[in-house]
């Protein structure tokens, strides 16, 4: 036997959930849902297990040491190959697709329009945004009354990163863009979702119409590139005119309109999507914590009185982020993520194949009882300065971890809380109805019915 193999030998084999032959688990995720399925499995066998799926092993990794293997310390053995594939459809070959040196150097172009100082000029575009949807719903119930809460958020993120981005509204009223930008990511979902892969050369309705939404992007980016490029240089800045002025640190050449475009086609997928699912969830916790709403509300009055917010106040909202931090640990939009293992290794002392999957779960570790006390409880007073610094760094990870987090993160919560403090200096709001909202986990955690909120001005 050979060191390597006897190495292999040592190392133990994870534990095995429930499955049936040939399709393993795939029954049990469709009968029970996916959250419940894994949140058993992970009950009976612990942080680390294995599942089948279909024709394809995996191995569910919970615990914030494994975690960190498998984002830090062991990242090289896990990539981000074939099960991305899905969102390369969409994406391309973007921050969020790409892998080792392109990453890098993409990351390395694209990090100035996410610096902080860069996400501050930006907050006064958050405010107009917020403001002109705010006055929109007043318009249309003057007396207050019901909206759906994930149509009128995804709605208002989509506006915000089209505005921010691209200098122009993605929303129903401005373009086709929305519509086919849906159409695409919806697919798309779904798709992730079954573990036999459709051929795009397949002629089925379902790749026909993703053809027809992604030809309608294109036609659309393309164009505001070529708009951008002929912007001087002294017009207001947007995220895409950074982009255009990123340079390779090697090489010095810019980013190609491919490059762009597949660029853009991230950030609004990643941009707009995490941020109103955020909030959509938001509703549902703070509709059964008044107590949490008045103490928010309260520091709205403290800090801004009956002004709109700018980038100054967000530091000062400190209330306020410690919610949202809340709402990304109980209802993380991105539930679930994956690597594909490249060669035999191991990771917290089990075995792992080339050709296997890995699947962190922060829905679960943001539920670890060994970090978490009564982890079911919706309580923003764990994320006081103090108790963060006791805690695991891997621990809490909505927007994954280490060099692969995400590049929008500061984007999203200074979005997030200027459109919450908006809302509660102008809004009652509640859950319309008591039946609990049910989870729909596809790419992102997605509510599984409609979110209806009951508004009532406040004067």
């Amino acid at each position: 036997m050979t060191s390597s193999a006897a190495a292999m030998a040592e190392r133990r084999a994870a534990p095995r959930s429930v499955g049936l032959p040939l399709v393993g688990a795939l029954p049990y995720l469709s009968w029970q849902g996916a959250i419940p399925y894994y949140t058993q499995s992970w009950q009976r066998h612990g942080d680390v297990f294995r599942v089948q799926l279909g024709h394809r092993r995996a191995l569910v990794v919970v615990h914030p040491d494994a975690i960190e293997e498998v984002l830090v310390t062991e990242r090289a053995n896990f990539v981000k190959g074939r099960t991305y594939d899905h969102i390369r459809m969409l994406a391309g070959d973007g921050l969020l697709t790409l892998e080792g040196e392109g990453w890098r150097k993409r990351r390395r172009m694209a990090q100035p329009a996410f610096h902080k100082e860069s996400i501050r000029k930006l907050v006064a575009r958050f405010v107009e945004v917020t403001g002109d949807t705010f006055a929109r719903l007043r318009s249309k119930l003057p007396r207050g009354g019901v909206i759906e809460a994930h149509d009128e958020m995804t709605r208002l993120t989509l506006d915000i990163v089209g505005e921010t981005l691209l200098g122009r509204r993605l929303g129903p009223a401005a373009d086709s863009s929305a519509q086919a930008f849906s159409d695409a990511f919806t697919i798309l979902a779904r798709r992730s979702d079954i573990p036999f892969p459709i051929p795009r050369w397949l002629p089925t309705p379902g790749n026909r119409r993703l053809q027809r939404a992604l030809g309608t992007l294109d036609q659309i980016v393309y164009g505001v590139i070529a708009e951008a490029r002929q912007l001087p240089g002294e017009a207001q800045p947007t995220l895409l005119s950074m982009l255009l002025e990123a340079r390779d640190a090697d090489s010095g050449e810019p980013l190609t309109d491919r490059e762009l475009r597949d660029e853009i086609l991230t950030l609004v997928m990643a941009g707009h999507e995490t941020t109103a699912l955020l909030l959509t969830w938001g509703f549902t916790l703070l509709g059964e914590a008044p107590a949490v709403v008045e103490r928010m509300r309260g520091e709205v009055a403290a800090v801004l009185g009956d002004r709109e917010p700018s980038a100054d106040d967000l530091p000062r909202l400190v209330y306020l982020k410690q919610v949202i931090e809340e709402i990304l640990r109980v209802r993380p939009p991105a539930w679930i993520f994956g690597r594909d293992v490249l060669e035999d290794g191991s990771l917290c002392g089990y075995r792992v194949h080339a050709g296997e999957l890995v699947m962190p779960i922060p829905y679960l570790t943001h539920r670890h009882p060994e970090f978490w006390e009564e982890p079911e409880r919706f309580d923003p007073e764990r994320f006081r300065p103090e108790l963060v610094r006791e805690r695991s760094n891997w621990a809490y990870c909505p927007f994954s971890a280490g060099p692969r987090s995400c590049i929008g993160n500061l984007f999203s919560l200074a979005e997030a809380q200027v459109i919450l403090a908006m809302l509660l200096q102008r809004a009652d709001f509640a859950l319309s109805s008591k039946e609990p909202v049910p989870l729909r986990p596809l790419m992102t955690l997605r509510p599984g019915g409609p979110v209806n909120v009951r508004v009532r001005w406040r004067d």
